[in-house]
């Protein structure tokens, strides 16, 4: 059985939850806990289908297939555990897949292709519209479904912001904020370029 280290911030997002939240500045982990998440998910749930999305995601550098595959070979997993990783997709056992889509690129037609899917991650959540999460909320509803956001906060105003750190989130909540001091994993040329910030341009420093 996989066994994946999780920083403690992280804990309470490893029960079942209908949202899960992480937001907080650079170097946190935010992103390699979820790209760990949906691979632990995968293995656990045979058949289990998944979706990465931003906004915007012009080519697939843009999403965070990259980052799942990397962490599939950090893990020793590939074909003999269910994986096969395609140009568009990633196959997981049971005939589970994880893929990668814009939701801009979405209408209130084509967004159903995404019924009967399980995981939702939106990474960069901070730039996902009202109109995306409004799609993206109501279609996320099998059994069992979870919704996933990472991201960096810019503006109390942004839509993600508004459901998920205001007095009232959505029912089934669970919102961690993590920044680099919780990650035990802080890579040192990280610790280099905050320090430098700090020095140099202090008014940057909440991005760390």
């Amino acid at each position: 059985m996989l066994k994946i280290e999780t920083a403690e911030v992280f804990l309470p997002l490893l029960a079942p939850a209908r949202y899960k939240a992480a937001f907080g500045g650079r170097g946190s982990g935010k992103s390699h806990f979820f790209a760990d998440l949906i691979i632990e998910d995968s293995l656990k749930h045979k058949g289990l289908r998944s979706v990465c999305i931003r906004e915007v995601q012009k080519s697939l550098k843009d999403s965070a297939k990259r980052l799942i595959e990397d962490k599939l070979t950090e893990h020793g997993i590939g074909t003999a555990d269910g994986f096969k990783v395609f140009r568009e997709a990633i196959e997981t056992p049971g005939d589970g897949i994880i893929t990668f889509q814009g939701m801009q690129d979405h209408t209130a037609e084509s967004i159903k292709s995404l019924e009967g899917f399980k995981r939702a991650w939106a990474e960069e959540a901070q730039t996902l519209s009202a109109r995306s999460l409004a799609l993206l909320r109501p279609t996320i509803r099998a059994e069992e479904s979870e919704l996933w956001f990472s991201w960096n906060p810019r503006r109390k105003t942004d839509p993600v912001d508004l459901m998920l750190r205001s007095e009232t989130p959505p029912t089934g909540a669970a919102v961690v904020r993590a920044n680099w001091s919780d990650n035990p994993w802080f890579p040192k040329v990280l610790e280099q370029e905050r320090l430098d910030c700090l020095r140099d341009v202090p008014d940057q420093f909440p991005l760390f």
